[in-house]
């Protein structure tokens, strides 16, 4: 579901303080009309007038209510994951189950409580896809520091372990699959630090 919020989640370092504080402010009010009257009723002006700036402001920022929503989607995840995880460098073969059960289980919450999610189904796999991607390959380039040569490119595998997770987290949530969460997290557990291991055995060394 995607959540009111009454801190909105913190943008990535480096960016203007006026701009960070330009976009929560947008975040906010569209996350405040969606729970009133829905993604699709609402439009710009109510969202610019519920945080008080103007138009032009909004889409100096957005394309559109598109844009924002794929934007809020991006760091709700984030947040989840940043939130629950130690920096990606840490990361073991216990914590990569923990974080595969983690995007299982948010796929399912997401899929079951969203509406109307024709219009959230493709930002929410695009978001969701693009920051595994991204956690990934920071913690591939730490462990490639410390091999002397890994055959495949980190972009290469921190795709495939992102394209793994997403996909076994798309296809459990869209099915009436009787496995469990914890189950499907063990399969693809196995299946991405077997393959990893092989071109990264500091990966998994604990």
């Amino acid at each position: 579901m995607i959540e009111r919020k009454d801190a909105v989640a913190t943008p990535s370092k480096g960016v203007d303080r006026r701009v960070q504080r330009t976009r929560q402010l947008l975040q906010q009010a569209f996350l405040d009309i969606m729970q009133e009257k829905g993604f699709t009723a609402m439009n710009i002006q109510e969202i610019t007038e519920r945080a008080n700036l103007n138009r032009g402001t909004f889409y100096a920022h957005f394309a559109d209510k598109y844009a924002l929503l794929e934007e809020i989607l991006h760091e709700q995840f984030r947040s989840l994951i940043e939130g629950m995880f130690p920096p990606a460098p840490q990361w073991n073969r216990h914590i990569l189950y923990a974080l595969i059960q983690a995007v299982l289980e948010y796929f399912k919450s997401m899929y079951h409580n969203c509406s109307p999610f024709d219009i959230i189904d493709p930002l929410l796999k695009h978001a969701v896809q693009e920051e595994l991607y991204r956690f990934f390959l920071n913690w591939l380039k730490y462990h490639r520091a410390r091999e002397r040569q890994i055959e495949v490119r980190v972009e290469t595998l921190a795709g495939f372990m992102s394209w793994s997770i997403f996909g076994a987290a798309l296809q459990w949530s869209q099915e009436n699959d009787s496995a469990s969460s914890e189950q499907i997290a063990r399969e693809v557990l196995l299946v991405i630090t077997e393959g990893i291991a092989q071109f990264v055995p500091t990966a998994f060394t604990t």
